[in-house]
């Protein structure tokens, strides 16, 4: 994990954190820790900063955007996978959303 305090015009800042989480494979106790330091990250930004989380988490978050409304949008790409709770989970807890999913794009553009 990564980040970066941006000043941005008068008192506004930017925080741009840059993340991979642990492939597919690794054990639950990487996965966990992963988590653990990524909501601690999130915990040091303030509120009034405009945030940014850039990465890969290795997670198909499926297309359920009625149960994770505000972080999942109408347009996700296919079914869960294990990685996609956390991710989901975080994402409700620190008022993020998953942006690629609210826009209609190619396919081939969904995942990597």
């Amino acid at each position: 994990l990564m980040s970066l305090r941006l000043p941005l015009r008068g008192q506004q800042f930017a925080t741009i954190i840059s993340t991979f989480a642990p492939p597919m494979m690794s054990s639950d106790v990487a996965k966990d820790k992963f988590y653990e330091d990524l909501h601690a990250l999130l915990a040091t930004v303030l509120k009034e900063d405009k945030l940014i989380v850039l990465g890969d988490f290795n997670a198909r978050v499926g297309t359920d955007h009625t149960v994770w409304q505000g972080v999942l949008g109408p347009h996700g790409l296919g079914s869960c996978n294990d990685n996609s709770f956390p991710l989901l989970r975080t994402c409700a807890e620190h008022r993020l959303l998953l942006s690629n999913t609210f826009f209609h794009l190619p396919t081939r553009e969904k995942a990597t």
